[in-house]
């Protein structure tokens, strides 16, 4: 594997388990949905898991995570718990640094929720070194559509559009972001 490679994943798991990990090739995977609460970092096998989720009296639910192998322990820089939707991770690569924000975005038509997580997000992107890599990866609850953007948004994903793919489309050119998933074919049971 090239060393300067950064392989990473993001996955909707409904709840943390360790298989889900043991199968893929990645350094670094966002995962939503752990169903984690409080916030924290703990080792699973060869991974740090950095969490954060509801307060502990709070039903588990819209929680993020960012497992990133233990064996690059040393190349965190920094990990900041924004709120219960955004996890921010700096990180060292060969050549430079990667900050990587971890989203989990509020379900459709939660309005409010959807422009307070969005605020957030735009605050932590605008804080983030313009020397830095950036990654935004996550799970946004976001349809955008498949009508192309040039640089942002490809044609590769489902034809419906909804309010928060709209939210997400107005994100991403602000701050020179691609819709990845966008751009490669998907097999139907992956979007």
């Amino acid at each position: 594997m090239n060393p300067g490679l950064m392989k990473t994943g993001v996955w909707n798991v409904r709840g943390c388990c360790r298989k889900n990990k043991k199968n893929a090739n990645v350094r670094t995977a966002v995962i939503a949905e752990t169903k984690k609460k409080l916030k924290g970092s703990q080792v699973l096998d060869d991974y740090i898991l950095l969490y954060i989720g509801v307060p502990k009296n709070k039903r588990a639910a819209s929680v993020i995570a960012i497992m990133i192998k233990a064996k690059f322990k040393k190349r965190i820089l920094c990990y900041v718990f924004v709120k219960e939707r955004i996890l921010k991770l700096r990180y060292k690569l060969q050549r430079g640094y990667l900050t990587l924000l971890a989203v989990y975005g509020p379900e459709e038509e939660k309005t409010v929720q959807t422009e307070e997580f969005y605020e957030t997000l735009q605050d932590q992107t605008d804080k983030i070194s313009k020397d830095d890599y950036t990654a935004v990866a996550g799970v946004y609850n976001a349809r955008v559509g498949n009508i192309p953007t040039d640089g942002i948004l490809c044609t590769n994903d489902e034809i419906i559009n909804t309010s928060n793919g709209h939210k997400l489309k107005e994100f991403a050119p602000v701050n020179i972001l691609k819709i990845t998933n966008t751009f490669f074919i998907h097999k139907g049971f992956i979007k």
